[in-house]
């Protein structure tokens, strides 16, 4: 991961990916969506693919009171034939928000964010 210095707010696709994965209506995704509005970027994968860190001032917001699993939201991604190609993760620490993984399982890496269609 490389480290972003300039706290970027989290792109729009992001935004959009995270509130399709944590749209459950249980309390955690509840609070971790509440998260959502505070995030910013703190860094980058290394390689090509979309992964993001994610920071944010957590007394802005209460943490989610989550199980030991860092990973709280997962789903496959498709491509337009409906096909899988990878998946993505969010991964919260200490009841915050932290990480949004991007996978492939194809040589090439999935660059951008997929929009919430292509979940399953």
């Amino acid at each position: 991961m490389e480290v972003s210095t300039t706290g970027d707010r989290v792109p729009v696709e992001a935004v959009e990916l995270l509130e399709a994965l944590l749209k459950g209506d249980d309390p955690v995704h509840r609070a971790l969506r509440a998260q959502i509005p505070h995030l910013r970027v703190a860094g980058h994968c290394t390689c090509s693919c979309a992964s993001i860190d994610l920071g944010l001032d957590e007394t802005l917001t209460p943490a989610a009171l989550i199980a030991d699993d860092p990973v709280v939201a997962e789903a496959e991604v498709v491509d337009a034939d409906g096909q899988p190609i990878g998946g993505v993760l969010v991964f919260a620490h200490a009841g915050y928000l932290s990480y949004l993984e991007t996978y492939t399982w194809l040589d090439e890496q999935i660059t951008q964010f997929p929009s919430p269609d292509r979940l399953r």
